[in-house]
C-alpha cells in the first residue's frame, strides 16, 4: 500500500512532466480546446492551479482541525477558473508552477497525525487526510491527459492506476443504470458480482473509460459499452 509520502513523490514527478509539456505551448495553444467540453487548455491549467490551493485548504483542515473547505462554493470555483483561463501562456504556467510548489511544500511538512484526521472533500464525501495526495495525483494525471498533448493512459503510473480504479469504480452501476462489473486483464482487479454485463480491459483503459469515457483498444464486453452518467 502506498504511503502519503509515496504519493506526494508521485505528484511531484508527474507535475514536473506536466509543467515541461506546458512550457512548449504558446498563447494560441493555451486557447485551443481541451478534451473537456467547453474548456480550453487555459481553463484546465487554471483549474489545476486553483485545485492545488483548494487541496492546500484541506491540508490546513487535516493539520489543525479548523474547518477550511476546499472551495468557498461551486460557483466561486467556476468563476475563478473562467477569470484565469484567458491569460497568456507564460502567466498560466507561472501560476500553476507557483501553486504546485506551494502544495508540495505544504504536503512535505505535514505532521503524521494529520493523515488520520477526517476532512470533507465535498458535500457528502469525507476522506482521511492521507487521501488528499491521491486527490492531487488524480488531478495532475487525468488533466494532463485532458490537455490533449499526447499523454495517454498507457503512460499513467500503474500503482496509481490500481488505487484510482478502486476508488473510481464506486457507484458504477448507478452511473450505468444497470448491473455492471469490471475485470482487469492485467491484474487481479475486479468489481461487481455479475447479474449484468462485464467490461474487461487493462486497468488503464478501464480507468480512462470510467473517468473520461475513453474507449481503449483493450476494452471488451457483450454488446455495446453502456453509457455512463457523469463521474463526480
Amino acid at each position: 500500500m502506498a504511503t502519503p509520502n509515496d504519493v506526494i513523490d508521485l505528484v511531484d514527478s508527474r507535475t514536473g512532466e506536466l509543467l515541461l509539456a506546458l512550457d512548449a505551448l504558446d498563447d494560441a495553444d493555451m486557447r485551443a480546446p481541451s478534451l473537456l467540453p467547453g474548456w480550453t487548455r487555459g481553463h484546465v491549467v487554471t483549474h489545476l492551479a486553483r485545485n492545488a490551493d483548494a487541496l492546500g485548504n484541506l491540508f490546513h483542515w487535516a493539520e489543525t482541525g479548523e474547518e477550511t473547505p476546499a472551495y468557498a462554493s461551486r460557483d466561486a470555483r467556476d468563476a475563478d477558473i473562467e477569470a484565469g483561463a484567458h491569460r497568456s501562456a507564460d502567466a498560466l504556467l507561472d501560476d500553476l508552477t507557483e501553486a504546485s510548489v506551494r502544495w508540495i511544500v505544504t504536503a512535505r511538512r505535514l505532521p503524521e497525525e494529520a493523515w488520520a484526521r477526517v476532512v470533507t472533500h465535498r458535500p457528502g464525501r469525507e476522506i482521511p487526510g492521507s487521501w488528499i495526495p491521491m486527490l492531487r495525483a488524480g488531478e495532475v494525471i487525468l488533466h494532463h491527459y485532458d490537455l490533449a498533448l499526447g499523454y495517454e493512459p498507457e503512460q499513467w503510473p500503474g500503482g496509481w492506476v490500481s488505487l484510482a480504479l478502486h476508488d473510481a469504480a464506486g457507484g458504477l452501476a448507478d452511473r450505468a443504470g444497470e448491473p455492471l462489473a469490471l475485470r482487469a486483464i492485467d491484474s487481479g482487479f475486479g468489481v461487481g458480482d455479475g447479474g449484468g454485463r462485464t467490461v474487461s480491459g487493462t486497468q488503464a483503459d478501464l480507468l480512462a473509460w470510467v473517468t473520461r469515457g475513453r474507449v481503449g483498444d483493450s476494452l471488451t464486453t457483450t454488446g455495446d459499452l453502456p453509457e455512463l452518467g457523469p463521474w463526480r
